[in-house]
């Protein structure tokens, strides 16, 4: 039998413990849970999907990636290989037109083509850096980081979103469950040791 003067100094941070740490449990699953309002409750991500969804595709598209930021390594792409694959497949598609007219076609021979094809890519590469800025500029006008961010967050799965969470957060998790019982324990001690005031 447990000493009545030793009780309370097990007994409540024992409690203590189960409650803290029952406490940040249940404050972790009500992250995500319940998915559908009940009796007025609802996880936070469910209930505010929405809302973060707007705010982190906000953060996203002003800060971190606006399609400045996603277009710029445009600059660094050689487009040489595209342009001669591009000369090579017009080409070929006007020549065989062309050899098919009389007179016209016996000029135009292997040697001819070459220098066509060359000075063509040549070019091409000369306007490279008018082409991208071309590109930049109709892709900038198109590309809505914001909106591509805030569908994507919206359309995300919450039990797939929980899991990640986890998997992400699973230690952090833990260790907020562990302090819960820590807290709870010394909470208990200080009233173990309050109660022990008030009857001394």
């Amino acid at each position: 039998m447990i000493d009545p003067v030793l009780l309370p100094w097990i007994m409540l941070p024992i409690v203590g413990a189960v409650i803290g740490y029952a406490t940040n449990w249940l404050a972790i699953k009500m992250l995500f849970h319940p998915r559908q309002p009940r009796f007025g409750l609802q996880g936070l991500l469910p209930r505010r999907q929405e809302e973060l969804a707007n705010s982190v595709a906000r953060i996203v598209a002003e800060e971190l990636l606006s399609p400045d930021h996603l277009l710029a390594k445009l600059d660094g792409v050689d487009l040489s290989p595209a342009f001669s694959r591009l000369a090579d497949r017009a080409l070929e598609r006007r020549v065989e037109d062309l050899r098919k007219i009389p007179l016209i076609g016996g000029f135009i021979t292997a040697e001819r083509l070459s220098t066509i094809r060359d000075a063509l890519v040549d070019e091409l590469r000369k306007a490279q850096p008018s082409i991208i800025n071309e590109l930049k500029s109709m892709a900038g006008a198109s590309i809505d980081v914001y909106a591509i961010v805030r569908d994507r967050l919206m359309g995300f799965d919450l039990m797939q979103m929980e899991r990640l969470v986890h998997q992400v957060a699973r230690k952090e998790f833990r260790a907020i469950e562990i302090w819960g019982a820590v807290l709870g324990t010394l909470i208990g001690l200080a009233q173990a040791g309050l109660l022990a005031l008030v009857q001394g």
